[in-house]
């Protein structure tokens, strides 16, 4: 007999606890819990692999009353008041009339691929790169029918990812590293800007190359364009959207956003609550656990402040650091052991390009673009794309790192 309580279930995987009473039977058993692994690694094998991370990180380090200083929270508030707002001007048909718009402005996929890529390029500076992609991800999604386009709109998806992670590169308050090295290291301007203009013109030059080098067929076009939804909710997106703008620059207190948003949201549109991706929020969690135990780690840490001695090693060891655990964690946990921050600044950066979680922006391209009808068939192409252009980019700008003078 069996008595069990399912406490999660996506599609048709399910998380179950409970107890069996019946006789074990052996290689049966064993077979289905490797199928729901490798179920739950196919579903999502970022957050699996931020989960596993964080697990084992817990045989070093037990937990204890540090834990709590881990999770930066106002990143993870402002990462779901963003997603919600999104969702807010999605439901209301916001999302369908820009995409309509874009299309008939671009009329060409080449067009296209330069307006978009431009566009997330130097939004990242001003909103950061995260915010970038949380608003134009789901407009290049509508452009491309959901995804149905497979090859336009994994091209188009990772030149703008990479666009938001290369243009985030040269304000401080285009990505969280820079934030934080900004502020941590007491930097002036002229060394910021002496540290990241070099491979952020680099990497804007590649990218229009690449951008221009694609294809030039015409656009399909809409027969009528789409309503907006009338209401209070595409009104609440927007506020929602601005405040959560607000608290990325340190005008409002994440706390008082989130209380915000919750009761604006729950009388007026509960059931978009259900719809936030909270698997994203935590992978984040999970990396934050990840490098809080790690950076408590005494061998570790006595192998990283051998690994800055020089200018050189720095700008190394961050860039590869962040292929690893991202470059907001590689950035936070690096500065206990250099005052060399403007090279850390430049190789954290520079890490952002690579794998899929050496920049944690990346992880909502992927978030969104794998929640599309057509995602299950082209996750592969999508990642082969990714990696390829990832790897080309973070080679060159790495050259232009090591380099160019500060």
């Amino acid at each position: 007999m069996s008595h069990t309580l399912t406490i999660w279930r996506e599609g048709t995987l399910s998380v179950m606890i409970g107890c069996d009473t019946t006789p074990a039977s052996g290689p049966i058993g064993g077979r289905a819990m490797k199928v729901n692994v490798r179920s739950f690694w196919r579903k999502d094998p970022v957050l699996f692999l931020s989960g596993l991370l964080a697990l084992l990180s817990l045989l070093w380090v037990p937990p204890d009353r540090a834990y709590a200083g881990y999770l930066d929270f106002k990143v993870l508030i402002c990462l779901f008041v963003l997603m919600l707002a999104v969702e807010l001007l999605r439901e209301a048909g916001w999302l369908d009339v820009a995409a309509q718009h874009v299309l008939c402005q671009a009329g060409s996929r080449r067009k296209l691929s330069v307006l978009l890529t431009a566009f997330a390029f130097f939004l990242s500076m001003l909103v950061t790169n995260d915010v970038a992609l949380l608003t134009l991800v789901p407009l290049t999604l509508r452009v491309t029918g959901d995804g149905h386009d497979a090859p336009l709109t994994v091209r188009l998806l990772v030149l703008q990812t990479l666009a938001a992670n290369i243009g985030s590169m040269l304000t401080p308050v285009g990505n969280p590293q820079n934030l934080y090295l900004y502020a941590h290291g007491s930097m002036t301007w002229p060394v910021f800007w002496g540290a990241v203009w070099p491979v952020g013109l680099a990497g804007g030059l590649l990218l229009g190359l690449l951008a221009l080098l694609g294809p030039d067929r015409p656009l399909p076009q809409g027969p009528h364009p789409p309503k907006l939804s009338p209401g209070a909710a595409p009104l609440a997106g927007l506020i929602l959207f601005a405040a959560a703008v607000l608290c990325v620059f340190g005008v409002l207190p994440a706390w008082l956003l989130l209380a915000g948003a919750l009761l604006i949201v729950l009388p007026l549109r509960p059931a978009s609550l259900a719809r936030v991706d909270y698997a994203l929020l935590l992978t984040f969690a999970f990396f934050f656990v990840f490098v809080g135990n790690v950076s408590r780690i005494d061998a570790v840490a006595r192998w990283l402040g051998g690994m800055l001695a020089s200018p050189a090693q720095v700008i190394l060891t961050g860039s590869l650091a962040s292929q690893v655990i991202s470059n907001v964690p590689a950035a936070i946990l690096l500065s206990g052991f250099t005052t060399r921050w403007a090279e850390l600044l430049r190789g954290v950066n520079v890490g952002g390009c690579g794998t899929l979680v050496a920049s944690l922006a990346s992880l909502i391209t992927w978030r969104l673009y794998s929640r599309t009808a057509s995602a299950s068939c082209e996750r592969r192409r999508f990642l082969l794309v990714f990696s390829g252009l990832n790897a080309l980019f973070l080679a060159v700008l790495l050259a232009v790192a090591l380099l160019a003078p500060f």
